[in-house]
């Protein structure tokens, strides 16, 4: 990646002054990249930069989006601190360099970063990495039945990591909404005669599926 491509604040930084502050912990920074650009890295390496800062693993959480990312950066975290663990001191205080430390501090923190993985094992509590789904219904366990009856929720929900059960429940009652009212009716039959059966079914189950950003 060019230098161009490194800016804080529209700022053209090199790669280096980027990182200093992009996989700083103590700094709250919001990062725009593209798919690819390596954000997944950063991220990655502002929980290891956390845990090297003596933040406790259970005290971390990051969110995403999906199951698969989710995975995919505790895998990488994991990878990381098992392969720490062997490398040679040159090679662990270039890899803190690469994430933003400057190159005296990275000397100086290399034994913390090779037992980083024993010591995160003695605990036995891990980061949380979690989805957006998976740390709310964490949330509602914890939450007292007066938040769940306030929000219509029976004590005994469960997360549903695929709902296409219970979205597959939705279309005929839909359909049956749409019969009863003659103002659906003529809309969808409009949109129908419009865009043809497919497109109008296809535009619903996507609207569906993004039914959080209407509500």
């Amino acid at each position: 990646m060019s230098q161009a491509a490194y800016r804080i604040d529209d700022r053209l930084v090199d790669r280096a002054a980027f990182y200093a502050v992009a996989c700083d912990p103590a700094r709250s920074v919001a990062v725009e990249a593209c798919a690819g650009a390596g954000k997944t890295w950063m991220l990655v390496s502002r929980i290891l930069r956390a845990l090297l800062d003596g933040t406790a693993p259970q005290d971390i959480l990051a969110i995403t989006f999906t199951k698969k990312a989710a995975g995919e950066m505790r895998l990488r975290l994991q990878d990381w601190l098992r392969e720490f663990a062997t490398l040679d001191e040159a090679r662990l205080t270039q890899e803190l360099v690469w994430r933003g430390m400057a190159p005296a501090e990275a000397s100086r923190r290399v034994g913390d970063l090779k037992g980083l993985h024993a010591q995160l094992l003695a605990t036995g509590r891990p980061v949380q990495i979690r989805t957006f789904h998976s740390w709310f219904a964490a949330l509602l366990r914890g939450a007292p039945l007066s938040v769940l009856d306030e929000l219509d929720l029976p004590p005994d929900h469960e997360l549903l990591e695929d709902d296409t059960e219970a979205v597959a429940l939705v279309w005929p009652r839909f359909y049956a909404a749409v019969v009863a009212d003659p103002s659906l009716h003529r809309d969808f039959m409009d949109s129908v005669a419009r865009y043809g059966r497919h497109q109008t079914l296809k535009g619903l189950g996507n609207a569906l599926g993004k039914r959080v950003e209407f509500a």
